[in-house]
């Protein structure tokens, strides 16, 4: 699993043949950066400047990864 990432947000089931043809998918970084701007963008109140959501996006799922990793 990379620290940087998470690993893959929906890994293979054990034992599954992995295809070199098909991806792992979205990391779980992309998957926590997708909620977090979720979140943001449904909030009427929020930040509308979309550089800056999308930068803050980034800023949660890496927190998210940190705390996870703390376990």
């Amino acid at each position: 699993m990379s620290i940087e990432t998470g690993g893959p947000a929906f890994p293979h089931p054990a034992g599954w043949r992995r295809d070199p043809e098909v991806s792992d998918g979205m990391t779980l970084r992309d998957f926590f950066a997708a909620a977090a701007l979720t979140g943001s963008l449904a909030n009427p109140n929020s930040e509308k400047r979309y550089s800056h959501v999308a930068e803050l996006a980034w800023r949660y799922a890496d927190a998210m990864l940190t705390v996870r990793g703390q376990e």
